[in-house]
């Protein structure tokens, strides 16, 4: 059907389907495509958000070795060597046929062992010590490399203890060295022989966190924890002789 408006002269008003279409395209093709693309953005962007790289294992270095991120003339980076190290007491949890290591590291320094240092990292210090107690205690880092001053400062959470208990692990290996009940000596295992590992503190602690209350008992956690357990029993059964 024609309408006649008055100053317009006909109007053709669509009937069919198809010529309904045709206007619409017609008139809000600029508005619906900027619509469309926005929309497939946020959808590109909600599954780079929701599907999460997994890795075989999660380690957590803190302390007072500032590990070197970057090669020095030509050498590898000293964190390359750790991770490569740290591999040898990691499984292939997965079963994909790679290892892949999820490895983080912060620079913690007490107020004692600042006295007499010079040239530190200030600006690095004041960002890992900002962060470093929240991943402690919510993060999927589960097997812990910590200094003695890291242990000190952050072992309690209120009354409870962050660490698990590793006497038992006593038992079946009778040399290595206890610093509390929930802390082993990294010096006291063969793992101290590795590269990179060699080059930690001789106070480096290895801990297992219990998991946290916010999300602590998902699977995805309570597999990091159980991984974490394989891999403190691969430390102590490596022989480097």
């Amino acid at each position: 059907m024609n309408k006649n408006i008055e100053g317009v002269g006909e109007v053709a008003v669509p009937s069919t389907p198809k010529e309904k279409i045709q206007n619409f395209i017609y008139h809000y093709k600029w508005h619906t495509l900027v619509a469309l693309l926005l929309i497939v953005a946020i959808i590109i962007c909600s599954l780079q958000f929701c599907v999460k790289e997994e890795y075989d294992a999660y380690i957590l270095y803190a302390g007072s070795k500032n590990i070197g991120r970057t090669a020095k003339d030509g050498d590898v980076a000293e964190i390359a060597t750790v991770i490569s190290s740290l591999k040898r007491i990691t499984d292939d949890f997965d079963e994909n046929g790679e290892i892949t290591l999820n490895f983080t590291n912060y620079y913690f320094l007490s107020a004692e062992e600042r006295k007499g240092l010079d040239d530190l990292n200030e600006a690095l210090l004041a960002s890992d010590q900002k962060s470093i107690s929240g991943v402690l205690e919510h993060s999927e880092y589960y097997l812990l490399f910590i200094s003695a001053a890291v242990y000190e400062q952050y072992h309690k959470v209120g009354d409870e203890e962050l660490f698990i208990s590793l006497s038992e692990y006593k038992t079946s290996s009778p040399d290595i060295e206890l610093y509390a009940d929930n802390a082993i000596l990294l010096s006291s295992t063969e793992a101290y022989k590795l590269p990179g590992l060699s080059a930690l503190p001789e106070d480096t602690l290895i801990c297992i966190r219990r998991p946290s209350v916010l999300g602590g008992k998902s699977k995805e956690h309570t597999a990091h924890l159980e991984n974490a357990k394989m891999m403190l029993e691969n430390i102590l059964e490596l022989d480097l002789d």
